[in-house]
């Protein structure tokens, strides 16, 4: 079966939010068990975060940027803006 492009409001920026976590995460070394142990966000949380980006509040990218430290490019990435 071929590859569909996903339907929907939203669909890239949904994706851009669970790119940037994950290359903020390897950037900066920390896996999602760490992220738990200084309550940042609850590993489970994460991974539910990480497959459904749209339902990632505001806050927690508040918390997650305090130690991914996200650049402006990826802010702007995950708000459906470019540079």
């Amino acid at each position: 079966m071929p590859k569909v492009k996903k339907i929907g409001m939203f669909t890239e920026q949904k994706d851009a939010v669970k790119r940037v976590i994950n290359i903020g995460m390897a950037r900066a070394s920390v896996p999602g068990t760490e992220l738990g142990e200084k309550n940042i966000i609850n590993k489970n949380t994460l991974s539910k975060r990480k497959q459904n980006g749209g339902s990632t509040r505001l806050e927690e990218l508040w918390r997650l940027d305090r130690i991914l430290h996200f650049t402006d490019a990826e802010i702007l990435e995950m708000f459906g803006r470019k540079i």
